[in-house]
């Protein structure tokens, strides 16, 4: 087998609204050897995972998937399996998966779900190596893979406590963007936006985190507050640590001034021998080290947030006990085998190691970890409790003294914290410190949550649920809408429309769309930004309230949609084009793909629907959100149905736009009022205000708003570039358009007949991506439409350079249109300069724009040129690609 493809769908897709893999696998000569032809497989596959066992898959019961090896599989529908059992065993729960057959022959699309993506990533590698192992009878080492894959597990995935935050606003609905590798986490979007760090957030001050990490500076905080806390010293050399502990009186415990997770802290030193390695341990953590009395009692760790006491745990070192014939290492190896035990943070426990600190505590008590302990002897391994090095928990937080409560709350805002872990050593919580024996020995700043919300003993505690109530107040909205915008023609403008009269309203926008990335109608970024990484830079400024976004199939396809849910859906139309590209092999798999956006519209949302296209209608069933239909068309059946159903859409009528619902109609304006439609003449920016109107209208957007935003767009190089742009210059006129398929060129031709008397030349390219067939359908639709046809090389992708011309020539000429009316020429600017030679009174030139800013450059020259020659006023240069420079057209229309 052969993986010819392989990535991460990291959001929503074509195959699942979760994270997904793609495998694209070639099953070579297998696709004639399904599983029940090869002797022996579904026994040695269950033999070397026997917990494939379990998978029901589409029987729908334990034992299912065995049942279809019995029957008769392809290879690719295992290696499905195979990556989904790996990653569960590495303790990445997965369920979802589906193989898909292509066009091509024994080529596969196995689609299988992920919660890391480097392990899930090498999970299929691994799935693929340990199916062809199994065919040809081979062992597999899958503990050596599982182990691999954990590693990988604990290397990307979020810590448990950043997780029981991620999964708590998820729950409320508050989306989540993981913004580095580590535990640097967004909630929410825009300017609703929380920022958090493990257990910190964006408002965590900066100063209780510096007096919370200076152990020493913190008590001298709490103990002039009168909040008991261990007395002691700070010292920098070994002779000022043996004259601090000799002064306390024995015991007393060394650690790091500076320091977390227990690293460098001895508990308790009984006598000056013992302090000289407790002084070192410390010094390799922080160069200060604090020797300070040793509390009797039981270690304890409240959680304070938002200045309320939530939790409070009981904490435990790793200890073993002995049972007169193991060996402390295999008493060691007996806690490990529990099963709520695991590497790092996978699970309940975290494994115990041998280290340094084990052997320097056994060495104390006269043990080695090789010597058999007696039975019933306890030993502690570690000294301290903390979870992350193998220490219990158990839940004490309903035993906690109110006055303990108050003290700890005081603690909290004492230092300054809006979450704050406070350590407690004390003969028990279940009634006031007594300070002779008990006391807060340290603070932390960055509490984990692991020990309440999973403890060894006693309730679990819904910690996360404080913390996110304290970032986002349940009454408060933290709804940031986003309108995402689909199909094959028209996203641009209408993405910019939106934003424009959501701008108009008064809103801080921001848009990324194939023009770049705007901030509140300033670009902030140029390009193509339609993917889900121009997604993520809007939803991550922290000062936008609303979000519009342009979303390319190619974006979908390649890694999903870069949100997982929007206010608001549009799917314009589906149009043959990338037909044969990026494993999309017709137009129901294209439009299978454009469906995503509606797919994911939230159920308070609204889906906007084109009625006048059957292939959008038909995916009507897969939106969410009510739907609203737009249409050219007031009786156009499926609207007529729609409304009879008590739905709303938004339609053409009487030549006005109208929003018709069960209640009263609203009249939005003439369509002739809309700039970008020239008076009504480009029909399709016509459907594209519709589509806007009807966007706005289910984000509730009042009609007067919606009719000054439309009213005040125009198709100007400034508010649209590279779409419609009209140049008018007296004599002639010259448009700039992005219309780069089928659909577009034929829609385009529709309204050229009513700009212009005379000749249409046509500036154009084709993108060499598309298969052969398309870009030659490209030529001849170009050959339909216009009188001469210059062709220039802008993208030729992969193609050999003039091979994409060649093959737009050869369609405009099968066409039908004279060879002389056909000409290329290689370079873009070049081509413009052709056109203008060409061009006479009465003509039109259209140029087919890819990079908007030279092109538009070029075209100006020649503005400046020719009008300063004719000597006649012109319009100032921000006004001259608008439709303001329509006041000539406006006279021949209205003859």
């Amino acid at each position: 087998m052969k993986i010819l493809e392989h990535r991460a769908l990291r959001g929503p897709n074509r195959y699942s609204r979760y994270p997904t893999i793609l495998m694209l696998l070639d099953i070579g000569d297998l696709e004639d050897r399904p599983s029940d032809k090869i002797p022996g497989l579904c026994e040695r596959l269950v033999e070397q995972l026997p917990t494939l066992d379990g998978h029901g898959c589409s029987i729908g019961a334990p034992g299912g998937f065995i049942q279809r090896l019995q029957r008769g599989t392809w290879a690719g529908h295992i290696v499905e399996h195979v990556a989904l059992e790996l990653q569960c065993l590495a303790g990445m729960d997965v369920g979802y998966g589906k193989t898909i057959g292509t066009p091509a022959r024994s080529v596969y699309k196995v689609a299988y779900r992920y919660r890391v993506e480097a392990a899930g990533l090498a999970a299929g590698r691994e799935s693929v190596a340990f199916v062809e192992a199994c065919i040809r009878g081979e062992h597999f080492d899958v503990d050596a893979v599982i182990a691999r894959l954990v590693a990988l597990r604990e290397n990307g995935m979020l810590g448990p406590s950043t997780a029981s935050i991620a999964e708590e606003a998820q729950r409320r609905g508050i989306p989540t963007l993981r913004l580095n590798d580590d535990s640097f986490v967004q909630l929410g979007h825009g300017v609703r936006q929380r920022r958090i760090q493990a257990t910190m957030t964006d408002r965590t001050s900066a100063l209780g985190v510096e007096i919370a990490d200076d152990k020493s500076r913190t008590k001298a905080l709490l103990g002039r507050a009168g909040i008991p806390a261990a007395s002691g010293s700070l010292v920098r050399t070994l002779d000022a640590a043996y004259t601090a502990a000799d002064a306390l009186g024995y015991p007393v415990a060394v650690k790091p001034n500076v320091g977390n997770h227990g690293r460098g802290i001895t508990a308790s030193v009984s006598d000056r021998s013992a302090v000289e390695p407790a002084f070192v341990s410390a010094q390799r953590v922080c160069s200060d080290v604090i020797v300070e009395r040793s509390l009797s009692g039981s270690d304890f760790r409240a959680l304070v947030i938002d200045g309320k006491m939530v939790a409070a745990a009981l904490r435990e070192p790793a200890h073993v006990t002995g049972d007169g014939t193991a060996t402390i290492r295999e008493l060691i190896a007996a806690v490990n085998r529990d099963p709520r035990r695991g590497i790092g943070h996978e699970r309940e426990l975290t494994a115990v190691t041998i280290d340094e600190m084990t052997e320097r505590l056994l060495a104390f008590h006269g043990h080695a970890v090789d010597d058999i302990l007696p039975s019933g002897e306890k030993v502690y391994l570690k000294s301290t409790a903390n979870l992350s090095s193998g220490g219990t928990a158990r839940d004490v937080t309903d035993e906690v003294h109110q006055d303990v409560r108050s003290m700890c709350e005081r603690t909290a805002r004492i230092i300054g914290l809006d979450c704050i872990g406070i350590d407690i050593v004390a003969p028990t919580l279940d009634r006031p410190l007594d300070p002779r024996t008990g006391g807060i020995v340290e603070v932390n700043a960055a509490p984990g949550f692991r020990m309440h919300v999973a403890p060894t003993e006693g309730r679990k505690r819904h910690v996360a649920r404080a913390f996110v109530e304290m970032l986002f107040p349940s009454d408060t909205s933290f709804d940031v809408p986003i309108v995402a915008i689909t199909g094959t023609n028209g996203k641009t403008t209408t993405a910019k429309l939106i934003a424009h009269s959501l701008k108009f309203g008064g809103a801080v926008v921001g848009f990324a769309g194939t023009t770049g990335v705007e901030i509140d109608a300033v670009a902030v970024l140029s390009g193509d930004y339609s993917g889900p990484g121009g997604a993520g830079i809007v939803l991550r400024e922290p000062t936008i309230d609303h979000a519009v976004i342009e979303v390319a199939r190619g974006g979908i396809i390649r890694r999903g949609l870069g949100f997982a849910e929007c206010q608001v859906g549009i799917l314009l139309n589906v149009g043959e084009d990338h037909i044969g590209t990026d494993g999309v092999e017709d137009v129901e798999e294209l439009a299978l793909v454009k469906a995503t956006v509606i797919e994911v519209v939230k159920e308070s949302g609204s889906a906007i629907l084109n009625a006048d296209d059957p292939i959008v209608v038909g995916l009507s069933d897969r939106a969410r959100g009510e739907v609203i239909y737009f249409s050219m068309q007031a009786d156009n059946p499926i609207v007529c149905r729609h409304l009879d159903a008590g739905g709303t859409a938004v339609v053409l009528e009487h030549g006005s736009v109208v929003i018709r619902s069960p209640r009263p109609a609203l009249h939005v304006l003439p369509v002739v009022e809309a700039p970008i439609t020239l008076r009504g003449v480009v029909t399709f920016n016509t459907a594209n205000v519709l589509a806007a109107v009807a966007a706005l209208h289910g984000l509730g957007v009042p009609v007067d708003l919606i009719r000054n935003g439309i009213r005040t767009f125009h198709p100007s190089v400034t508010q649209n570039p590279g779409r419609m742009n009209v140049i008018d210059f007296l004599t002639f006129k010259v448009i700039l358009d992005y219309g780069h398929n089928v659909p577009a060129v034929q829609a385009l031709g529709k309204a050229l007949a009513l700009l212009t008397v005379g000749r249409q030349i046509v500036v154009a390219h084709g993108t060499g991506s598309r298969v052969e067939g398309r870009i030659k359908d490209f030529g001849a639709a170009l050959a339909s439409i216009y009188d001469h046809i210059i062709i220039a090389e802008v993208d030729p992708r992969g193609r050999e350079l003039g091979e994409t011309t060649d093959l737009m020539r050869r369609g405009a000429l099968d066409a039908g249109i004279p060879e002389t009316s056909v000409e290329v020429v290689m370079d873009p600017l070049e081509a413009v300069d052709r056109a203008f030679e060409l061009v006479g009174p009465g003509d039109l030139i259209v140029i087919q724009v890819d990079d908007v800013e030279p092109m538009m450059s070029r075209v100006m020259e020649y503005f400046d040129r020719i009008v300063s020659r004719v000597g006649t006023d012109v319009q100032p240069a921000d006004e001259r690609a608008t439709s303001s420079s329509t006041s000539h057209r406006e006279d021949e229309l209205s003859h």
